[in-house]
């Protein structure tokens, strides 16, 4: 059976780097980054302007899952919104696959950290740092960790 792994965090949790490593170590598999969708500036989860970017990451999504990619990769930092997460999963028609749902999370004073060395940000926002920890979710603390250690204990799972 396909399998949908979402991975969600904060930004500086590992998202993209794990979600990289994941995608190249399965075969037969394809990664969206949220990120590749839309970038604009400022960003805000709450922009309303950004729920049509959340059906066109649905419909890549699916196009994967319908084309036969056995492992779907899906890495973005709107998926820590629940109403976002269900809206996009609501708008894809494939079927017959399986869901595994990470949030990767970091203490902020790592986060702040990976923030300064990233993109020289002192001042980083924890925008959805809490409500991502209120997700139903498999959570992996990255403060300690490689993102191959991470991808790895993912890869176990999955």
């Amino acid at each position: 059976m396909q399998k949908l792994i979402m991975i969600a965090g904060e930004a500086w949790t590992g998202k993209s780097t794990c979600s990289e490593i994941l995608y190249k170590e399965f075969t037969n598999s394809a990664w969206l980054d949220g990120d590749d969708v839309w970038r604009v500036n400022p960003f805000t989860v709450k922009d309303s302007r950004l729920r049509n970017s959340d059906c066109n990451m649905a419909y890549v999504l699916n196009n994967y899952l319908e084309s036969g990619f056995e492992y779907v990769f899906f890495s973005s930092i709107v998926l820590c919104n629940l109403e976002i997460r269900e809206k996009i999963l609501s708008l894809i028609s494939a079927k017959s696959f399986e869901i595994y749902f990470f949030t990767l999370i970091a203490s902020k004073q790592v986060l702040r950290g990976r923030a300064i060395e990233r993109d020289s940000n002192r001042s980083p926002q924890f925008h959805l740092l809490e409500e991502s920890l209120k997700q139903d979710s498999i959570f992996i603390d990255t403060s300690r960790k490689t993102p191959e250690e991470v991808a790895s204990e993912i890869k176990s799972i999955v």
